[in-house]
């Protein structure tokens, strides 16, 4: 079950974020232009990694996020 508070928490964080908005938006155009590039990691460098993985995942969706609303 989804902890309600937790996420209402987050989005509050991310509403007062300060974003760096010239990097993302020129992450952002290299990506369209350039299409996803492929990486091609070993299973074990992955779950040895996986936490930051994620956590880069995570942040990239949420400067996509913002990007969309602005």
């Amino acid at each position: 079950m989804a902890d309600y508070e937790a996420l209402k928490k987050r989005i509050q964080e991310l509403a007062e974020k300060s974003w760096d908005s010239e990097p993302i938006r020129a992450w952002f155009n290299k990506l369209s232009e350039e299409d996803i590039p492929r990486k091609t990691l070993l299973r074990e460098e992955i779950i040895a990694r996986k936490q930051e993985v994620l956590d880069r995942v995570q942040r990239k969706g949420e400067e996509c996020e913002f990007l969309s609303h602005s």
